[in-house]
């Protein structure tokens, strides 16, 4: 038997021995990443349910996904937590997001690691494969230097961290974009139908952690297969097509078990019509907060219709009614739309405000105000995010055109843009949302400062 294993030891060392210095540079880096989320979790920002502003306090997004891990855990199935923890154990069934984040969260709670805080340090291992998934693919893109420059920004950058000791999907969303990156250039480099299948894979995953994800599908794959000059056009529509009954695929569990749970049609989640009305209210489409949330259910005072016609909704205690899910996030799909048909004159004004918001162009203080009082994400991280990603905005550009001039192809990068904008023109404005762009961001603005760091070494060495 040892001398079966021998072998097998020795060219694993081997291999070990020639791997080159920013290997280790970039592993080394997503470990110093995880040191700083277990110290924001741990020292920065520890678990609190006061409320304080130098504590963490379960709420929001973060309240469903910790609990309902939990819930899966004991053998629930997919419920609503809110219902359960607040409504006496009331068992209702919820998509109010993809499963994947509660799934993964799940992973710990079996193990025992069921706490807020288990559940925030199970979130930097996320974190941790952001930091050197980002690293090695931009070294694959553009180099040794760029890739330890990416796996260093990714390390340190406060909107990447903050979504990890926040407990939000974001974090588990942010490796998941570097997997479709990865998958992106595998099929550029290689175009086949394998390729194409491994890339819808990959993006159904992405979409089971954050829906909008599966618009990548039209801004991503289409034009990526439609625009190469590899093969002729029947081809590409038999690989768009593939790409995508491959992510159906994978999508279907999910989507079969919800269509055969809830009254009405399911995709991804319950929670597309609860999402929309949130920006559907005079409140979101002017003044201050024109472009971002505001509790539009109640500025339109929404009770009435919704008693009228889910009756027993609105009343509390023993004679409120809990209606299917999907029933009431129908009725608030429906008051949205109805919303925006009414203004339709606006909206183009509105979508360009939240796109705005998104990409902090538009009523930027309001917007940081906002993300640090009412979303919790602190000022400190918030305010140096925000500036850390005005000074990625020009070495992006940079990146972008050094790409070019190599022959790279930037739609896998640039994909990113359009996605977060229709998620944003048909929802509102967050920052939190821009995480797949601010990936891309880190990732060329990489590739800009290894083509300087290049430049500046060529010109010292010239003579003088």
């Amino acid at each position: 038997m040892s001398d079966i294993l021998t072998p097998d030891r020795h060219g694993l060392r081997a291999r070990i021995r020639t791997q080159p210095p920013s290997t280790w540079l970039i592993i080394g880096v997503g470990v110093a990443g995880w040191l700083l989320r277990m110290w924001a979790v741990l020292v920065y920002r520890p678990t609190c349910d006061t409320g304080a502003a130098d504590c963490y306090t379960l709420a929001g997004d973060a309240f469903y996904g910790h609990f309902q891990a939990n819930l899966l855990n004991e053998g629930f199935g997919f419920i609503n937590p809110l219902e359960y923890n607040f409504n006496d154990g009331l068992v209702i069934d919820s998509a109010g997001d993809p499963p994947l984040y509660a799934t993964y969260l799940a992973a710990f709670s079996r193990l025992g690691f069921d706490g807020i805080t288990d559940h925030r340090i199970a979130s930097t291992f996320a974190g941790l494969a952001l930091v050197v998934g980002l690293g090695f693919f931009v070294r694959r893109l553009a180099g040794d230097v760029a890739g330890v420059v990416a796996a260093v920004i990714a390390a340190v950058h406060p909107l990447m961290w903050i979504n990890d000791i926040m407990l939000l999907s974001e974090g588990l969303y942010q490796p998941f974009i570097v997997l479709v990156l990865w998958a992106s250039y595998a099929w550029l480099k290689d175009p086949t139908r394998r390729n194409v299948i491994a890339l819808g894979v990959a993006i159904a995953l992405t979409a089971l952690v954050r829906a909008e994800a599966v618009t990548l599908f039209a801004f991503l794959v289409v034009p990526l297969v439609w625009w190469t000059r590899t093969f002729d056009r029947r081809e590409k529509v038999r690989q768009i097509v593939l790409c995508g009954v491959a992510g159906l695929l994978v999508l279907s569990p999910w989507l079969v078990y919800n269509n055969l749970r809830f009254e009405r049609t399911v995709t991804l989640t319950t929670g597309p019509g609860t999402v929309m009305m949130a920006g559907s209210c005079d409140e979101a489409w002017s003044g201050e907060s024109m472009g971002f949330w505001a509790n539009c259910f109640g500025a339109r005072d929404l009770w009435d219709e919704m008693e009228a016609e889910l009756p027993g909704s609105t009343l509390t205690g023993e004679d409120r009614v809990a209606y299917d899910a999907s029933v009431r996030d129908e009725f608030n799909r429906r008051k949205a739309i109805e919303y925006t048909l009414d203004n339709l004159d606006r909206y183009p004004l509105v979508a360009l405000a939240r796109i705005g918001r998104s990409l902090e162009f538009f009523r930027v203080g309001h917007t940081l105000r906002m993300n640090y009082l009412v979303e919790g994400r602190w000022e400190e991280p918030s305010t140096i995010g925000l500036g850390l990603y005005y000074a990625l905005l020009p070495l992006t550009i940079v990146g972008g055109v050094v790409l070019r001039r190599r022959r790279v192809r930037l739609t896998p990068l640039l994909a990113m843009w359009p996605m977060i904008m229709f998620a944003s023109a048909t929802t509102f404005g967050l920052t939190r949302y821009r995480v797949p762009i601010d990936i891309a961001m880190i990732a060329m603005a990489a590739v800009a400062i290894s083509w300087l760091h290049g430049q500046l070494r060529a010109a010292t060495k010239e003579p003088a």
